[in-house]
């Protein structure tokens, strides 16, 4: 009989579940455009990086440079190989400036056929396997270029290969963006939901994330509220 399935502990999201996250697990983070979600998946996977694990942050929106300043505020030492060779910066975003990426890992396409090559061949046999956690920015500059029905057929392609690698996957998208059943398409796909959003309270607004869905696990469902602080981190707020 197969032993227990060894979990990673994802701050904020195990901090709400109180309880790791399986290995092999795909959750789903579906958040407002003008939520910062970059701000929260550099939360999450700058204490990993700390804690010894294997990073890797796919980007479509963001440069490069600005998740490793970012990131540098909480890691000084970014640059030291103890660190810099467990974070890889997956780069889909550069080659829209017409530039090529400095990045070990890169595609220059948003063509479902050109990704398909990159992923099968490099990202998913070489390289994704060793990762601990996973996180993106966003997929959704992807449905610019492709039709949903195309990229969920994708999507069913790619997720079995995802449960079998050995770490934790955050996937993300924007909200409002996409349509009813392409979401629902997604909803099915993934282990958990995590939300992120922001609200008007007292003139003020604020941060709030809940999980949504953990499929096979009881979770809390409210809305909890998160702070920025002068960083650029979030702070779960109890």
């Amino acid at each position: 009989m197969d032993g227990p399935v060894e979990g990673i502990w994802v701050p904020i999201i195990s901090d709400i579940l109180g309880r790791e996250i399986e290995r092999g697990k795909l959750l789903l983070g579906l958040f407002e455009p003008a939520a910062d979600w970059l701000s929260f998946i550099l939360t999450l996977a700058s204490p990993l990086l700390q804690k010894g694990y294997v990073v890797d942050i796919q980007t479509t929106i963001t440069p490069p440079r600005e998740i490793r300043r970012i990131l540098s505020r909480a890691i000084p030492k970014l640059d030291d190989p103890g660190v810099a060779n467990r974070l890889r910066i997956s780069d889909i975003y550069t080659w829209q400036t017409g530039r090529k990426s400095d990045e070990f890992e890169s595609a220059d396409s948003f063509s479902l056929a050109k990704t398909s090559i990159d992923f099968g061949t490099k990202w998913l046999k070489q390289s994704m396997v060793n990762y601990d956690f996973v996180v993106m920015d966003s997929f959704s500059p992807f449905l610019r270029y492709n039709e949903e029905r195309a990229f969920t057929q994708w999507l069913d392609r790619m997720v079995p290969h995802a449960r079998e690698m050995n770490g934790v996957r955050l996937w993300s998208f924007f909200k409002r963006s996409h349509s009813d059943t392409f979401y629902a398409v997604l909803e099915s796909l993934a282990d958990g939901i995590i939300e992120l959003d922001y609200r008007e309270t007292a003139s003020v607004l604020e941060h709030v994330l809940r999980v949504t869905s953990m499929k096979g696990m009881p979770h809390p469902t409210d809305w909890r509220k998160l702070k920025v602080k002068s960083n650029g981190f979030m702070e779960l707020l109890t």
